[in-house]
């Protein structure tokens, strides 16, 4: 449940982003990927809602440069300053072609333009020299705002200052802080969006939001986790595990979608059936990755992984990895199974995932 003052500053910041003309957003320039992620996920939603939003920094942190680079696409610019009745566009074979219908018929052809504009400078630069708002995400100090903001010091006194960290020596210097010192700034920015509404939701805000949970080490026994980032993945969220290897990225997916905490007994499970392993390319071998990737992110005490088997008849595999090694023991001395480690992997001779979830969780106890 979110506490009642988390939801009057969500609240509030919503009235602001309704209100506000143009919002800048800065982060420290050697921000870590939590922040990255929240950032830029905090700019695309706000674009997402048609808000105007950039960075008012004379140097963009080079990670978020890196990052916008990769989206970047040409765009055209097509400008009318006449009053238009009428807009449509006919496509053909070979491209499209758009219309303008003016509402005089004594048009000055000056006040028609294009121009190409490179995806960068679209993204970057909304013609705003002042901001309403400022979102302020992972900087303790004011002192560090006003350097970033160095040029805009008068616009940065009439602002409104929204203070986004997870430190608890954070400064509190804005009109709103939302300090959050047990969570990742990603999770934070995910609550906030989601508050917002789906008009700030598209795949790449997802996507950013997991590139931050993912990354944070704020997400250590974090109960809110999970299910942000089902959320994500179920609104279109990819991940960016920097694998060429897209089965075992989709595959992890999956785990990740599957995945429940079993508090009695204080372990993460996860399930995998035949089609999930069909519908991603993906084989048993790959499911190494999956269980290695998911202690990173939560850096999980216990994670028992089951997945049906390709055999006929159809039987349940299973890994378990836990930092007890009497845990692991007790698998491997109660099925067939192969050790190493703090890990097994094991054959349960079930033919069902829960009748075999059972059996386990029984010689847990």
């Amino acid at each position: 449940m979110v506490k009642a003052n988390i939801m009057e500053d969500f609240l509030d910041i919503k009235s602001n982003i309704e209100r506000a003309r143009s919002i800048g957003i800065v982060t420290k320039n050697d921000a870590n990927e939590d922040a990255i992620g929240a950032t830029l996920a905090l700019f695309f939603a706000l674009k997402s809602a048609g808000k105007k939003a950039f960075f008012p920094v004379e140097e963009i942190p080079g990670k978020i440069t890196e990052i916008l680079k990769r989206k970047e696409h040409k765009k055209f610019h097509i400008s009318f300053k006449e009053d238009v009745s009428e807009v449509y566009y006919e496509k053909s074979t070979n491209g499209i072609d758009l219309y303008l219908t003016p509402k005089k018929d004594d048009v000055d052809e000056e006040n028609f333009s294009y121009k190409v504009v490179s995806g960068m400078e679209y993204l970057l630069n909304d013609d705003s020299s002042d901001y309403d708002i400022l979102f302020t995400i992972g900087i303790g100090e004011f002192a560090e705002v006003e350097k970033l903001c160095d040029s805009s010091l008068d616009q940065l006194y009439a602002c409104t200052v929204i203070n986004i960290d997870n430190s608890l020596n954070n400064q509190n210097y804005g009109e709103i802080n939302m300090i959050e010192e047990k969570q990742s700034l990603s999770q934070t920015i995910s609550c906030l969006i989601k508050s917002l509404g789906q008009e700030y939701t598209n795949k790449e805000v997802m996507s950013l939001l997991l590139l931050g949970l993912t990354s944070s080490q704020k997400n250590i026994q974090n109960k809110k986790n999970i299910p942000t980032i089902k959320w994500l993945l179920r609104n279109g969220g990819e991940l960016n595990t920097n694998t060429e290897n897209r089965p075992k990225t989709k595959l992890l997916e999956s785990v990740l979608q599957n995945l429940t905490f079993l508090e009695e007994e204080s372990i993460y499970i996860s399930t995998i059936s035949e089609n999930n392993l069909l519908e991603n390319k993906a084989t048993s071998k790959d499911l190494a990755f999956a269980v290695e990737k998911v202690k990173n992110f939560f850096k999980i005490p216990s994670f028992l992984l089951l997945w049906e088997s390709r055999t006929s008849p159809l039987s349940v595999k299973g890994l378990f990895y836990s930092d007890q090694k009497g845990l692991v023991e007790k698998v491997a001395k109660n099925f067939k199974s192969i050790s190493k480690g703090n890990g097994t992997m094991f054959l349960t001779e079930q033919n069902s995932i829960d009748s075999a979830k059972e059996k386990i969780m029984s010689c847990l106890r």
